[in-house]
């Protein structure tokens, strides 16, 4: 469950990295990319392995 819910925070916390406006954190928008690229590729694997391991 955790291997989930992680990746779906990443996704969260990346995306309100690009939204934001926030002075402190508008030199974080090299990192939003990386935590959204993070987020999707984790949560593609566990879903690759869930179907794999259910064979």
């Amino acid at each position: 469950m955790l291997q989930i819910i992680l990746p779906i925070l990443f996704l969260a916390f990346g995306f309100y990295l690009k939204k934001t406006t926030s002075p402190g954190f508008r030199t974080s928008k090299k990192f939003a990319n990386m935590f959204i690229i993070l987020g999707i590729s984790t949560l593609v694997a566990k879903f690759i392995l869930m179907y794999l391991n259910s064979k």
